[in-house]
This record gives C-alpha cells, structure tokens and sequence, in this order.
C-alpha cells in the first residue's frame, strides 16, 4: 500500500470518526435539553400560580422563542454539515477546517444568546415571588450536569 494511499484511508476514518462523534453529542444534547425545558415549563405553568394575563403573554413569548429555536437548529444543522464538509475534504486541520468549526462555535452562540433572551423575556411577566422560583429552576436546569 502507497503512503498516498495509506494518509487517504487514514483522512477517511478520521473524518468517519469525527462525524460519529459529532453525531453523539448532537444526540446526547437532545435528550439533555427536553427535560430541563419541560422541568421549566412545568414550573412556570403548574406551580407559579400564573394570572391569566402572565399565562398570554407567556404562551406568546413561547411561540415567538419555538420558531427562533427551529432556525438556529436549523442554522447549527447546517454548519455542522459544513464542518463534516471540511474535515471530509481537507487533508489536515487547517484553515478551512478551522473555519467551520468557527461557524458552528458561532451558531451555537447565537442560540444560546437567544435562550437566555428568551429566559428573561418570561422572567419580566413574573412577580417578584414568581421571578424567584422561576430563577430557581433555571439555575438548576443550567447546573444539573455539573452535579
């Protein structure tokens, strides 16, 4: 076997491995984050004793934030494609490799900024009483994997 041909099988499995790897976590993230949303949203709609009027304005934040969600998933989905693209493509970790890992950094980013808007976006509807609970969960949902 030619060393050209050796560095190819090798650049393949990488890529193949770093594509598994990609996909894990993906998977991982997902079964880690519906808990702690339905951990909030159980709190907000079941023990904090919303009025009516915080319960609207709380359900349309929660629409606004679902077609947020759904374009920066998008948006991540597309960037770890470019990712998978350049780690495919390219011979070592380079720069174009590089660059792609910098816009899934970037989508990534985008949607955590995003949630946390989202987070005070509801915050600001709650009483002071609420406001705390609320900021209990949230605290707790951020902090359970580091238990």
């Amino acid at each position: 076997m030619t060393a050209q041909r050796r560095s190819l099988i090798v650049t393949l499995a990488l890529a193949l491995l770093a594509g598994l790897a990609g996909a894990l976590i993906g998977v991982g993230m997902s079964r880690t984050s519906p808990p702690r949303g339905d951990a909030l949203h159980r709190v907000l709609h079941d023990e904090l004793g919303l009025s009516a009027t915080q319960e609207r304005r709380i359900e349309a934040e929660e629409r606004l934030f679902a077609k947020r969600k759904a374009s920066h998933e998008s948006a991540i989905r597309d960037a770890n494609a470019g990712l998978a693209a350049a780690i495919t493509t390219s011979q070592r970790n380079g720069p174009e490799v590089q660059r792609a890992i910098g816009r899934v950094h970037q989508q990534l980013g985008a949607y955590q900024i995003e949630s946390v808007s989202h987070i005070f976006r509801m915050r600001v509807v709650l009483t002071p009483e609420q406001a705390r609970k609320f900021d209990t969960t949230v605290s707790a949902a951020l902090t359970s994997d580091a238990r």
